[in-house]
């Protein structure tokens, strides 16, 4: 009896506190201050979730992949990916009883409600369907989820401290900047995605409040995270302004890839998302990412392992695992590097689209890595140019991040914080606004990301079954 009366008084305590605070936070505070502090408080917040997020990716993979060998086949791979799809679709299905599966999109429609509102289980959700779903070993990223997180969080902490609903959009969108600010560790990077991708038009005041809450959320990720980058990157070159045409070329290459890459996975994700029963949906795209993973186990994760292998120019591993295992010979790489351009956009879908909860930012880097490390290959081996293939792999990243994501300044910002490589900005300009106007001028209308998603919203009105709730 004690206990159940000592609760209720408790939370009585807490409510009368609560308002106190909010009195005297009217009486004495104005509400560009209140911002700023709630811009503060989300930051924190929202670097928390990230942290947590990455380390429960980082337990999961350490733990299903205990005693894997890095080289040759290894048939668990063709259970995890399916698993962890099967095991986030049951997730969402039976505790969400909704869909946390693509963060940016779900901002982007609270945002364009007018309401602003998500509720604070929404944070608990993304991170915990994330964790399952990308320590499994799905080809995805974890940055979605954590801006989702992010907002979810802004959310509730503005409605804490009672401010007026005109902020609740605004916190929305600076939540999930805070997001992408912390998964990449990134400020700038998260304070260019809320004014890129979300288009949020800003005041003064909201401004210094997402730059805050950026500044924040990626200084507590990167605390939390013993002071560590995803990217560890030590090489250094000194700018040569003879290699700028070749970066230019790079840029142009690149932009074409994107335009493939946008292309396959807009179209995948639209037939993966047009399989009418759950279940079904959720086995085959796990079925597709589990075979893949298993002939090539480079695809498996978000391949930050395979990131720093190329921008540092170590040892190539994935060129030697997975069915690469039993062939040799110089020709393997090609094929290597070919297969996972190939593949990695229809994989990013296949990681979101039936059950599983993933982003598609941080593939955009492994392609760009990818199909900067081909560009840089071929120059050499078939050309005879001098040019660095860690150096292209490195200008990669950003190109087919910008030509994807269609947000250029974002792209050059992480990749330099990412990376700790502003000195290379001037060859970054270059390469990255060169894709991205590829993309842009040669990009088919109906092949466009924009129209893919129109196909999709349409998809899911002429048949309500496919809805959000039904088809997890």
């Amino acid at each position: 009896m004690a206990a159940n009366s000592f609760r209720p008084a408790l939370r009585q305590r807490i409510r009368n506190l609560v308002t106190r605070y909010l009195r005297w936070q009217n009486a004495n505070m104005s509400e560009s201050v209140v911002l700023i502090l709630i811009a503060l408080i989300i930051g924190i917040l929202t670097g928390c979730a990230a942290a947590v997020l990455k380390r429960l990716v980082k337990m999961l993979n350490e733990a299903l992949l205990w005693g894997v060998s890095s080289e040759g086949l290894e048939w668990r791979l063709l259970v995890l990916p399916l698993a962890g799809v099967l095991i986030t679709s049951i997730f969402q299905r039976y505790v969400v009883r909704g869909s946390v599966a693509q963060g940016t999109k779900i901002i982007r429609d609270t945002i364009a409600s007018g309401s602003g509102r998500l509720s604070l289980l929404t944070a608990f959700n993304s991170v915990i369907g994330c964790s399952l779903t990308m320590g499994f070993g799905a080809s995805g990223g974890t940055e979605g989820p954590t801006a989702l997180a992010g907002s979810a969080l802004a959310s509730n902490v503005g409605r804490f401290f009672r401010l007026p609903p005109v902020w609740s959009k605004l916190l929305v969108a600076i939540g999930g900047g805070a997001g992408i600010a912390a998964i990449f560790k990134s400020p700038m990077g998260g304070v260019l995605f809320t004014l890129e991708v979300l288009q949020m038009h800003l005041t003064t005041l909201s401004v210094i409040a997402l730059i805050i809450a950026c500044l924040f959320a990626s200084s507590t990720a990167y605390l939390l995270s013993d002071f560590s980058f995803d990217i560890e990157f030590w090489r250094q070159m000194p700018m040569e302004p003879s290699t700028l045409g070749w970066v230019a070329l790079l840029g142009v290459f690149c932009g074409f890839y994107s335009i493939y890459y946008n292309y396959t996975k807009a179209r995948c994700q639209k037939y993966f998302m047009a399989i009418r029963n759950p279940w079904i949906g959720a086995l085959s795209t796990g079925l597709v990412l589990s075979v893949c993973i298993f002939l090539f186990p480079a695809l498996f994760g978000e391949g930050f392992g395979v990131l720093e292998s190329l921008v540092n120019g170590t040892e190539y591993r994935f060129a030697r695992s997975g069915i690469l295992s039993l062939f040799s010979g110089s020709w393997v790489i090609f094929a290597a590097v070919g297969a996972l351009l190939l593949l990695k956009g229809i994989l990013v879908a296949a990681s979101y689209s039936n059950g599983g909860v993933a982003g598609d930012f941080v593939p955009t880097f492994y392609a760009g890595a990818m199909a900067g490390f081909l560009f840089g290959v071929l120059l050499n081996q078939c050309f005879g140019v001098e040019i660095s293939e860690w150096y292209c792999a490195l200008i990669g990243m950003g190109c087919v991040m910008a030509g994807t994501i269609h947000a250029p300044l974002m792209a050059i910002f992480i990749l330099c914080e990412t990376t700790n490589t502003y000195g290379y900005i001037f060859p970054y300009l270059i390469a990255i606004f060169i894709s991205y106007a590829i993309v842009e001028i040669f990009t088919p209308k109906s092949w466009r990301g924009d129209a893919s998603h129109d196909d999709i919203e349409s998809l899911l009105k002429d048949n309500p079954k496919l809805g959000l709730k039904s088809r997890i």
